[in-house]
């Protein structure tokens, strides 16, 4: 990051930070992407399996991903105010945080995963692959968390087109042993669905492997002599993260719970819905990398200005954020609708299931561009530390309007599991519109009561 003085400064610079971040994102959902679409042309029975495995692991990743993500705006406003003497610390205390995770999601699975499943009722065969794929990805757990400590440091200096390059390298590790083990190619046993877990744990070490020589090695971060210079937990340093992260990690969760949620609602309708529901979500992960990466480098940008008490350019850099989502946004629309039979056709060969994610995918589209236009909100407000309100807008959206709504519908004979899509409607478009109402307070209100 660096201190910018003109519009077009200000839009060259967002675009190369999001630019490599969202390359990066596509490289991270498109290894699910690709788990789901060989899955599918695998077998239904393996599908369903992998993506009921894939919405429970998800629904408890994405808090702890979240919580992690506290440490972009502490770093983002400390290189802006140019006090970067306790970075290194608060990168340690980053490690304790995501090992405490893992262990904790590890015990949850260890103890609670058989018990719900059985709760579910999912198919036997299907509930087979569900563990097995589950215990695969197990092994890749603690570098998956520890990377979301390492990325984040690299991305708040504005080096995201190292993290792009190095996500790119463990989507290909991903792919490759995503089609080997699934499939049985090139030597290696055919196990189905579970190969898809073993395909996201090597990844995930691919992944730690090379951001730990990167913050060893670039310039700009082996200063901080990370592995080198041990630094045992520091509690104010924790606190300082997770009075960020937890709100961030909790609206998150909130989030992502809901297509978890939907996810498991769809299990009462047989494999076929689950397949395809699962489908359309995975096609929507992809687009969601756009306003995601667009969020990120909000953060960032805020932050850094938010740092400097340059508020007059925080809020230029917002308002690229959010005219750059309004384009994705239409565009999403403009493509899903031209291109409906082919994206239903690429990820079955069943009949039932292609018509039903061709149904499913009406509703997908409109929910991808609510959300590219709310997403971004959020990054806009992490870069303010505003992280509370996220917490409390998240809660009454994803779970005060979406779970009941889908939970009704879905009982509803008339709406069956499309009652499902509209409760997942309904959230981000209520959610979209109290994160407007936030941001503008914050930067029209409250920064001037400040000043």
């Amino acid at each position: 990051m660096y201190q910018t003085y003109s519009i077009l400064q200000k839009l060259w610079l967002f675009i190369k930070l999001f630019t490599p971040m969202c390359i990066t994102q596509f490289s991270l959902v498109g290894g699910t992407f690709i788990a789901i679409f060989l899955t599918g042309q695998y077998s239904t029975i393996d599908l369903a399996g992998v993506a009921t495995g894939y919405n429970l692991w998800l629904l408890f990743y994405i808090f702890a991903q979240g919580t992690l993500m506290g440490i972009t705006p502490i770093i983002a406003q400390l290189l802006g105010a140019k006090k970067t003497d306790s970075i290194p610390t608060i990168v340690y205390q980053g490690f304790y945080i995501a090992t405490t995770l893992a262990l904790i999601i590890l015990l949850i699975g260890v103890f609670g995963l058989v018990p719900l499943l059985n709760f579910l009722n999912l198919e036997p065969a299907a509930t087979a692959v569900c563990i097995n794929y589950l215990k695969a990805f197990a092994l890749g757990l603690f570098p998956l968390l520890w990377v979301n400590t390492l990325r984040n440091t690299v991305d708040s200096h504005g080096l995201t087109h190292y993290s792009m390059a190095i996500v790119v390298t463990s989507f290909v590790v991903n792919v490759f042993l995503n089609y080997s083990l699934i499939f049985g190619h090139f030597g290696l046993p055919e196990i189905g669905g579970v190969g898809a877990g073993y395909g996201i744990a090597g990844a995930c070490w691919t992944n730690f492997i090379l951001f730990s020589a990167m913050v060893l090695f670039h310039p700009k971060l082996k200063g901080y002599r990370i592995y080198k210079d041990w630094v045992r937990p520091k509690w104010q340093y924790i606190r300082e993260q997770l009075q960020i992260g937890l709100p961030i990690g909790s609206s998150i969760f909130f989030e992502a719970s809901i297509f978890s949620i939907a996810g498991l609602l769809m299990v009462h309708f047989g494999s076929a819905v689950v397949a395809a529901h699962q489908s359309v979500i995975s096609f929507t992960n992809v687009f969601y990398c756009l306003p995601l990466s667009i969020a990120m480098a909000s953060t960032i940008a805020v932050g850094y200005e938010v740092g400097a008490e340059r508020h007059k350019e925080a809020i230029q850099y917002s308002y690229i954020s959010r005219v750059l989502a309004i384009v994705i946004a239409i565009l999403i629309c403009t493509f899903t609708f031209t291109h409906m039979e082919s994206i239903s056709a690429l990820f079955t060969n069943d009949e039932e299931v292609y018509n039903l994610i061709y149904r499913f995918l009406g509703y997908g589209v409109f929910f991808s561009a609510f959300d590219a236009i709310g997403t971004p909100l959020q990054g806009i407000l992490r870069g303010y530390k505003d992280v509370k309100i996220i917490f409390y807008i998240s809660l009454i959206s994803y779970w005060g309007v979406c779970f009941p709504i889908a939970y009704i519908l879905a009982k509803n004979p008339n709406y069956g599991p499309f009652g499902v899509w509209i409760g997942l409607l309904a959230s981000v478009i209520v959610a979209g519109i109290l994160f407007t109402i936030r941001t503008w307070y914050i930067q029209h209100k409250q920064v001037h009561i400040k000043a």
